[in-house]
């Protein structure tokens, strides 16, 4: 099996060094594909065993997996793992989670979510985002906002629309669901830095509402 991991970055973690590290010591993991969404030169990453495209200026999430896909559009692969660049992970759960390419099917996708969160938020942001997979494929989601995901590289061509930011998630898990692929949410042991009741934090909620709303103020016309 065939399989590439794809990992947009901005900015990223030092943690991402041993994310990085720990993918590349899976035996079947062969492909890491990173996505340096303009980060700031202090902050460039070097990676042997990856490879790097790069953005010249920060355009977001969307935009940074649009350059991935269509990087690998024309390449020859059975799954694509879809990671957050800052999560923090041991190497045992992160393998584990990875080996759900093998059971997934060609028309299943897979969320994985954190057995832990430490809820310091409001919640808003992800009850919104609920309502708008809700409105759009009468199906409920859990965990719709969780960028872990194993997806098969044939859903590539099912994706209709990629909005450049952080409603990426939302508008392609709608695509997938009404294109009739099965949501598994599976438990994945992983943590990342949850947003709390800062000025900071809220205008960074602020900032994913307002792109959750435009994917649903616009996802009909997809």
């Amino acid at each position: 099996m065939n399989i590439v991991v794809v990992i947009p970055v901005y900015n990223p973690p030092q943690s991402l060094e041993k994310l990085l590290l720990d993918l590349s010591n899976i035996k079947f993991i062969k492909n890491i594909l990173v996505i340096d969404d303009g980060s700031e030169k202090k902050n460039l990453l070097k990676c042997d065993e990856c490879t790097i495209l790069k953005h010249d200026k920060n355009k977001g999430k969307g935009a940074a997996l649009k350059t991935a896909f269509e990087y690998l559009k024309n390449k020859n692969f059975d799954k694509i793992i879809l990671l957050d660049g800052d999560i923090k992970v041991n190497k045992e759960d992160l393998q584990a989670f990875c080996e759900n390419v093998f059971i997934l099917n060609d028309k299943q996708v897979v969320i994985g979510y954190p057995v832990k969160v430490r809820k310091k938020g409001f919640g808003v942001v992800k009850k919104f985002a609920k309502f708008v997979v809700r409105i759009y494929t009468r199906k409920e989601v859990d965990h719709c906002l969780s960028g872990q995901r194993i997806i098969p590289f044939s859903a590539l061509k099912d994706i209709k629309y990629i909005p450049n930011r952080y409603g990426v998630d939302i508008s392609m898990l709608i695509d997938f669901i009404k294109m009739g692929y099965e949501i598994k949410e599976v438990e994945f042991d992983f943590s990342h830095d949850e947003k709390g009741k800062s000025l900071k934090d809220l205008l960074h909620k602020i900032r994913q509402m307002k792109d959750i709303f435009w994917v649903f103020i616009t996802k009909w016309r997809a």
